[in-house]
């Protein structure tokens, strides 16, 4: 008679996996230590795990596959595929998570059956490479370049600010230059300020990827350098946190005159829906907005101008062949060949002699 397989139970050793990330025993590939906000996410995983144990009154476990006949690799590639389609029913239906959300969680359990194999030797195979989350991703919002221009340089525009908004306009323009997280541009100090001959260079090291960022400031950013740097001490910037800036650059969004309606979509079980407002509206363009808003839109610019994506990409912090970052790519194209089309409308429309042979 074959002797049956061990178990284990998922709880304990979720815990031990969170105790460990956030201990810094277990590390990111690149050697670094999770962020915090990683270990939050990690934390809700778990709670959404026990609701589910609690709901259906069982208790999640991994079948260890060390002598395991082929019957019961089927039984366990059955266990998982009803968990799968069981677990996410439960995120979709009973929590009305969307497909972002959902397919986060199915990342982290991933994470953590890695943890399991990798890192404490346990062979549960590799049913978790099928939890896959269908995706469509909406097309970022981003302002324009001559939106950009308009918060840089309206002098009407500029006059109508009260200082609070005023701050704000100085934080986002210069994220809409710089491509920073919001995180990083906060962080900015006087001291990441490196003069090189007549030039101004910014140069960091970013919090989420370690990466060193140099990057040229051109004369409007150092207007603005210049005229906060009495008041924010030994940072470059006044201190905001992002909930408070996301409130603010909507209402100077707002002041700008930019509320025509733009849909805000979700996707949901793989398909693309319209969020409406509370009174069933198309949201407003400035309604989109948000301080990751200045990031986006400051790759798509430098894309727009021509600046090859290889610098980009190195000014961002964005790995090669990131879908990420070639979300802001295509973005850039359909402007650029919308740019050509408008070419081609006015070379046709330049009024010409007709043509006649002596």
């Amino acid at each position: 008679m074959q002797k049956k397989s061990p178990q284990i139970e998922i709880a304990p050793h979720f815990n031990q996996f969170i105790k460990a990330s956030a201990t810094g025993r277990r590390l990111t590939p690149s050697g670094k230590k999770i962020a915090p906000g990683t270990i939050v996410n990690y934390r809700f995983a778990q709670k959404l795990l026990i609701a589910y144990e609690e709901k259906y009154m069982l208790t999640l476990r991994i079948q260890l596959l060390h002598k395991a006949s082929m019957r019961m690799l089927q039984q366990e590639k059955n266990y998982w595929k009803r968990f799968f389609f069981r677990f996410s029913s439960f995120l979709y239906n009973d929590k009305k998570y969307h497909d972002n959300y959902v397919s986060g969680v199915f990342k982290i359990l991933k994470t953590f059956f890695n943890y399991l194999q990798n890192e404490k030797g346990f062979m549960v195979g590799n049913y978790h490479k099928s939890f896959r989350i269908p995706l469509q991703q909406a097309a970022p919002v981003v302002l324009q370049p001559a939106q950009l221009q308009y918060l840089i340089s309206n002098k009407s525009f500029l006059n109508k600010l009260t200082p609070s908004l005023g701050r704000v306009r100085d934080i986002f323009v210069l994220g809409c230059t710089v491509a920073l997280r919001f995180s990083d541009l906060m962080n900015l100090k006087k001291t990441n300020l490196v003069q090189t001959g007549n030039d101004t260079m910014l140069i960091l090291f970013t919090q989420k990827t370690g990466t060193q960022i140099r990057i040229p400031l051109p004369p409007y950013v150092m207007e603005i350098i210049n005229r906060n740097k009495k008041k924010a001490g030994k940072y470059i910037l006044p201190r905001l946190s992002s909930a408070n800036m996301n409130l603010q650059v909507k209402k100077l969004i707002k002041l700008a005159g930019w509320d025509q309606p733009l849909q805000k979509n979700i996707s949901y079980r793989g398909k693309m829906n319209e969020l409406k407002t509370k009174t069933g509206n198309t949201w407003p363009f400035y309604q989109h907005i948000t301080a990751h808003t200045m990031r986006r839109t400051a790759i798509t610019t430098l894309l727009m101008m021509g600046v090859p994506e290889n610098l980009v990409r190195r000014l961002s912090g964005h790995a090669p062949g990131s879908r990420e970052f070639y979300k802001y790519v295509a973005i850039a194209e359909e402007y650029l060949n919308q740019e050509v089309k408008n070419a081609f409308k006015k070379l046709m429309e330049i009024p010409t002699e007709d043509a006649t042979e002596n």
